[in-house]
């Protein structure tokens, strides 16, 4: 072939089937590129795909998440609010300083506090990010702390040194009422911790709302960029 190849510049004919024989390994080469690139546009436009859809599907549960935890904090909200902005009421004078609480108002908010959040924090315990959990544990803590104070705040306005359930010797009775009495003062600084836990706790929800926020956000230009590909 190389002879022949060698007498092209003779026969003209020969000239493309010399230049194939010099060149057929670049040729093969590339003719298989080529090929490879034709069958591959739709296995690349099946993996865009693909991952357009994981996209999407990833984008709706995080919507999801972010509809679930904005109606729960809501709820939250509306669940103490009402108790807190009561208890803050009976335990600060018109300037803002922390005053004792009146046995009555003690009982009372005590009873809007009872229970009000055990259908989350007990409930819903362990279902959130560590974070909000930490936060959650916190206020309970909080709560009970205020709840028990709130009890002994009005106990003894409530019941008598000598019942049929009890009989307190004069001593005994003074110490309840001693109790009763610093349970008072102490109701104020109760609730201001109560206060704080709570808002502790919005910090980290709101925080975690607004990760989901810009996650979308981030999936939504993913997704818009991938729809002008195929426009």
């Amino acid at each position: 072939m190389e002879t022949i190849c060698g007498q092209a510049n003779h026969f003209g004919f020969l000239g493309v089937g010399c230049f194939v024989y010099d060149f057929q390994t670049l040729l093969t080469g590339v003719a298989a590129i080529a090929v490879a690139v034709v069958a591959g546009v739709p296995v690349w436009r099946q993996l865009r795909d693909t991952n357009l859809q994981t996209r999407i599907s990833h984008r709706e549960t995080l919507a999801l998440l972010l509809r679930d935890a904005s109606a729960r904090y809501e709820r939250v909200d509306q669940s103490i609010s009402k108790a807190l902005a009561a208890a803050v009421d009976v335990t600060t004078d018109p300037m803002g300083e922390f005053q004792a609480i009146d046995p009555h108002d003690a009982h009372g908010v005590g009873q809007m506090f009872n229970g009000v959040l055990d259908w989350y924090l007990i409930t819903l315990a362990e279902t959130e990010r560590a974070d909000i959990e930490r936060c959650k544990s916190e206020l309970k803590n909080a709560l009970d702390v205020l709840e028990k104070t709130l009890n002994t705040a009005h106990w003894a306005e409530h019941n008598f040194q000598s019942d049929e359930d009890h009989d307190y010797s004069d001593q005994k009775w003074a110490e309840i009422l001693a109790e009763c009495e610093e349970a008072k003062i102490q109701a104020a600084g109760r609730v201001a911790e109560v206060g704080s836990a709570y808002r502790a706790l919005g910090k980290a929800q709101g925080e975690w709302m607004q990760s989901l926020r810009s996650r979308l956000a981030k999936l939504d230009l993913q997704i818009s960029g991938a729809g002008k590909l195929d426009s």
